[in-house]
């Protein structure tokens, strides 16, 4: 019986919490088309974007979060077919 790998090994946000922009380190151990999603504090998406994710190291800089409200937020990665690949919890602050 092959166990299946868990395609997303880890996932970094700098700074958390957050006020406008934040840093988003994947680290996979497949390549995939997959989707960023961040939940507002109110469950609101406020910013999606799609993102092909390479094996290795993945980094990129989320902008223009400076009108999201305070409080936590929820970073989702999802895969093109919709199945929940990672999730955790970000804090935005002034």
């Amino acid at each position: 019986m092959v166990s299946k790998v868990n395609m997303i090994t880890e996932v970094l946000v700098r700074p958390n919490p957050f006020s406008s922009s934040f840093t988003l380190e994947i680290m996979c151990e497949q390549s995939k088309h997959t989707i960023a999603r961040i939940f507002s504090p109110d469950g609101r998406i406020a910013k999606m974007f799609s993102w092909y994710l390479i094996k290795g190291a993945n980094i990129t800089t989320v902008t223009d979060m400076k009108s999201v409200s305070n409080g936590n937020c929820r970073l989702d990665i999802i895969d093109t077919e919709g199945n929940l690949l990672h999730t955790m919890e970000i804090t935005k602050t002034d």
